[in-house]
């Protein structure tokens, strides 16, 4: 289980709901991928991925496992999205809370700074389809390419257990690699006090 669920659930079923809240009948693929995007962006910008969710190599583009379990009934985030079928059969994710500003609620978690760079976001790539999104993921430069490619990796039903290092958009960045091992340490200690729980 990754550093998503142990320390950081309720910001990341903040984040989904959000998301769902922004961009109404978002479908799951569509979903994956501007998750995913926001976490490089936020990697590219503080040092470490907002969500800290893992990501995998799968044949549509990047994927984090525990938001494609969204599909399920019994899963990480039931209490802030659900997925729900739509007449063509995609499943689209709709949101269980109304956007707020309540403190104390999920919402709460999400600084000012977080939702400037979520709508950022949102902004580029709420409106575009879920092929588009995928195609993005799947250009040469990208995380999900190299990884691919230097993995050689085969699909077996359209997934595989290869991950993908969000860490390479840093690593150049010595000041931002060094925030990284901090925050990992610090999201790595919440995750342990949350286990205590």
């Amino acid at each position: 289980m990754s550093l998503g669920i142990t320390a950081n659930r309720i910001k990341t079923g903040a984040l989904l709901a959000y998301i769902a809240n922004k961009v109404p009948n978002i479908n799951m693929r569509k979903m994956l991928k501007i998750v995913y995007l926001i976490d490089e962006r936020f990697m590219r910008l503080r040092g470490f991925p907002f969500t800290w969710l893992d990501y995998y190599v799968w044949e549509k583009g990047p994927v984090a496992p525990e938001i494609y379990s969204l599909k399920n009934k019994d899963n990480y985030f039931s209490d802030f999205v659900k997925a729900t079928k739509s007449e063509d059969g995609k499943l689209i994710i709709r949101p269980l809370i109304p956007i707020n500003s309540d403190p104390f609620g999920p919402f709460g978690e999400l600084s000012e700074y977080d939702l400037s760079i979520i709508d950022e976001e949102l902004s580029k790539y709420g409106d575009k389809s879920a092929d588009w999104l995928t195609d993005q993921t799947h250009l040469p430069d990208t995380l999900w390419t190299k990884t691919k490619s230097e993995n050689k990796v085969v699909f077996k039903d359209g997934k595989s257990d290869c991950s993908i290092d969000l860490t390479e958009l840093i690593k150049n960045d010595v000041d931002l690699c060094e925030v990284y091992e901090d925050a990992k340490w610090n999201i790595g200690f919440q995750a342990q006090l949350n286990s205590q729980l």
